[in-house]
């Protein structure tokens, strides 16, 4: 309790009020004050200063702050009627959103420096940087997935991730990616990676080899084997596989055992690694690739031939004539011998049956009942004669017009001479004779 006497209004009008602090700086710690009763006066008629606080507090607080409330800088802090520990500093309505704004940034940096740091690193996992390292072959076996392939990768160290790999290939595109060898730089970025497997695998190894136009069978199996004009292949070996029927066009008759003529002839790549039996599939695929490619399926239409036929016709075109210009010729010849039913007389056949026979190519036996003796019997030998190649299967298909029934060989670059004339087509084989070519 202070020892401030109580003031009294009514005793001296002229003294200052004190005044209570106004205003939301302080306010009183302890517990409201209980409105006040009646009290009984003093023996001296003056009330205690609990009278007088009564008697304050019934004052009108708003007359009290009108008259009283510009002198309250005349008040010393020991004019208060508190101590200061009794009173307690209220805090702003902005402080707390001043605070939680700066909570919220704080996260939001955090946030933003994470976020930051991820793209960063993403960024060099994509790209390493730095020059690319040593270049490894990487082999992707056959059927396996970009998630697979990613895994490759980054075990070879030619990325840094397969899990970012993944993604990366999602957002961007790329694949799927042929089973293969590829070379590869290790530290390489991903779209540079991605730009190399799109491209395709590195060609295997190969080699290379030549079969010429109008070989017979033997005579194929010994190019292939030999390691300068073929391959180096097995003899025995590929005789074998023609002979178990494992070799087989699909213009070959099912009863025809004869692999003769379906070897096609041309320029050949082939795996450094490949066999004997894949070097087979592979001439017999393009034969029959060619055959198809030409329009072979029209011939019995056309011609009342088989494609196996036209494949007898063209082997016959093949060992008759160099000269491209007259294959078409020749195939009018023998498709009006044909007609007529006149023996085609080619003596290329019997040459053939002599080979087959074990006889050299020079015994011709022209009184054989053989079906390859074409001056005796009519139409088509049973199989071809030799391997014929493109463009004699085309002048099978594409005869020209013409109704020649003869021709004979006139110079040493195998021009002949085409004719209907029995009579002219003696002049020009007496010339052939003349000229030392063959005719006889």
């Amino acid at each position: 309790m202070s020892d401030r006497p109580p003031y009294d209004h009514e005793a001296d009008p002229d003294a200052p009020a004190p005044r209570r602090r106004s205003g939301p700086r302080f306010a009183a710690a302890g517990p409201a004050r209980p409105s006040p009763g009646p009290q009984a006066a003093g023996a001296d008629g003056e009330g205690d200063l609990d009278d007088a606080e009564d008697h304050w507090a019934d004052e009108d607080e708003q007359a009290i702050d009108d008259a009283y409330g510009a002198e309250d800088d005349d008040w010393d802090d020991e004019d208060d009627w508190a101590d200061e520990e009794d009173y307690v500093e209220l805090r702003r309505e902005s402080s707390r959103g001043r605070r939680v704004l700066a909570v919220l940034g704080g996260v939001a940096l955090v946030l933003l420096l994470a976020i930051g740091g991820a793209g960063f690193w993403v960024s060099r996992q994509i790209d390493p940087g730095g020059e690319p390292g040593e270049v490894v072959e990487l082999e992707i076996p056959q059927g396996a997935t970009s998630d697979d392939i990613g895994k490759l990768l980054a075990d070879e160290g030619i990325i840094t991730s397969d899990f970012v790999w993944g993604w990366y290939l999602r957002i961007n595109g790329g694949g799927p990616f042929q089973a293969g060898l590829y070379e590869l730089p290790r530290n390489s970025a991903m779209g540079d990676v991605v730009e190399v497997l799109s491209a395709g695998p590195r060609p295997p190894e190969e080699r290379s080899f030549t079969m010429p136009e109008g070989l017979t069978v033997p005579e194929v199996v010994a190019r292939l084997a030999d390691p300068e004009r073929g391959l180096g292949l097995d003899a025995a070996t590929l005789q074998e596989l023609l002979d178990s029927g494992q070799v087989r066009s699909a213009y070959q008759p099912a009863d025809q055992p004869s692999n003769e003529g379906i070897l096609f002839p041309e320029t050949y790549r082939v795996a450094a690694d490949a066999d004997e039996l894949a070097v087979l599939q592979q001439m017999v695929g393009q034969l029959d690739a060619t055959m198809a490619e030409l329009g072979v399926e029209t011939a019995q239409e056309r011609f009342n031939l088989t494609p196996y036929e036209i494949l007898i016709v063209a082997s016959l075109i093949e060992e008759e004539t160099k000269v491209d210009a007259e294959r078409p010729q020749v195939a009018r010849v023998i498709y009006n011998r044909l007609r007529d039913g006149i023996p085609l007389g080619i003596d290329a056949t019997s040459r053939y049956e002599a080979e087959i026979e074990g006889r050299s190519r020079e015994q011709i036996d022209f009184e054989s009942d053989s079906p390859y003796n074409t001056r005796k019997v009519a139409g088509l030998p049973p199989t071809p004669i030799a391997s014929p190649g493109r463009a004699s299967i085309a002048a099978a298909l594409e005869p020209a017009d013409g109704p020649w029934i003869y021709y004979v060989l006139q110079d040493t670059e195998g021009n002949h001479l085409f004719t209907d004339s029995y009579s002219e087509f003696l002049a020009g084989k007496q010339r052939c004779a003349e000229l030392g070519l063959g005719c006889g």
